[in-house]
């Protein structure tokens, strides 16, 4: 179908659902700290969310790196907040480590420490389904130095809170919580953890794609006359294919003044779910999403007397691509 066409979308989102555990998560480490009730509770923070890979990634004891000038580097002191109250210097350095299924916190800098109302450590993590498949937070008390009580650490929505309050602390403290969870599997017809349908399964249902819940609006194609190379065919192509398009910066359509909707950028920034990897499905992929969800009217497919056409994100040249009639 020429790309100056307008034809329904329809999206895709890559389920990576064997990672039950915290890999791939983005983690937002911050502290929350309260010297005595009715204070204003004070909270220091990481500017930056980091990914969490193996073996674990460890947050610096004592700066971070704000920003590149020129050739140099600049470091800003972060000392996270355990907060003694009673000394000149009110931070204390601590080593902060988060795995696929651990954090550990290491005392490595500290004296003397004061009771405080709270002095809470908080991990945000990206995926908002995460206690899901989380199935407890315990600590480690293998290796665990620190008179922590269960009821001090918490795993709500997506965040876990490790309140600290109270705890007298010094150089040999440590902490370990484990975090154990189970895998999640989906079958064709299931809604996947984004939200969608999820229609293509492997490895027994661990991984697997699955479409956005609705359609969204008419769109073009887009880069008419160009070749952005988006030639990809076969399952698990449709996401390289839309980046090729997005890095063509091509325009909507001529035939509407350049300015028509361009499918695989309303697919690039579409969220849903809290997941924001949604992209235009290659030519096999759409496929897919005709005989294993339209034909047994799983989705959210508009029903017409005539056909409707869906793009695919595969290239036929620089004037066509590729649709799917439903």
């Amino acid at each position: 179908m020429k790309k100056l066409l307008f034809t329904l979308l329809l999206f895709l989102s890559l389920n990576q659902a064997s990672n039950a555990g915290l890999l791939g998560s983005e983690v937002v480490f911050k502290t929350q700290y309260q010297a005595h009730i009715g204070d204003k509770i004070l909270i220091i923070m990481l500017p930056v969310a980091e990914t969490i890979v193996e073996p674990g990634i460890e947050f610096p004891s004592d700066y971070h790196t704000d920003k590149l000038n020129g050739n140099k580097l600049e470091k800003h002191d972060f000392d996270y907040g355990v907060i003694d109250i009673d000394s000149v210097y009110p931070l204390a350095l601590v080593g902060v480590n988060v795995g696929d299924d651990f954090i550990e916190i290491d005392f490595t800098d500290s004296g003397r420490f004061s009771q405080a109302s709270e002095n809470t450590y908080v991990f945000k993590f990206s995926a908002a389904n995460l206690t899901d498949n989380i199935t407890s937070v315990t600590i480690d008390s293998s290796v665990t130095t620190l008179e922590l009580a269960d009821p001090d650490v918490q795993f709500i929505g997506n965040k876990l809170f490790i309140n600290l309050r109270g705890l007298p602390f010094n150089s040999s403290s440590f902490v370990r919580i484990n975090i154990d969870s189970t895998l999640q599997k989906y079958a064709i017809g299931d809604t996947g953890p984004a939200g969608g349908w999820v229609f293509y399964v492997t490895d027994d249902g661990l991984h697997g794609l699955e479409a956005a819940p609705k359609n969204l609006q008419l769109a073009t194609w887009g880069c008419y006359s160009t070749d952005v190379g988006a030639d990809g065919v076969l399952i698990y192509t449709g996401k390289a294919n839309t980046k090729s398009i997005i890095s063509a910066k091509c325009k909507g359509a001529p035939l509407y003044g350049g300015n028509s909707l361009v499918a695989a950028k309303l697919a690039n920034y579409y969220q849903h779910g809290g997941y924001t990897d949604w992209f235009l499905p290659s030519q096999d992929e759409l496929k897919l999403i005709y005989s294993n969800l339209f034909l047994y009217n799983l989705g959210d497919f508009p029903i017409h007397k005539e056909l409707v056409s869906y793009w695919s994100s595969t290239e036929l040249d620089t004037r066509k691509a590729y649709v799917t009639h439903f």
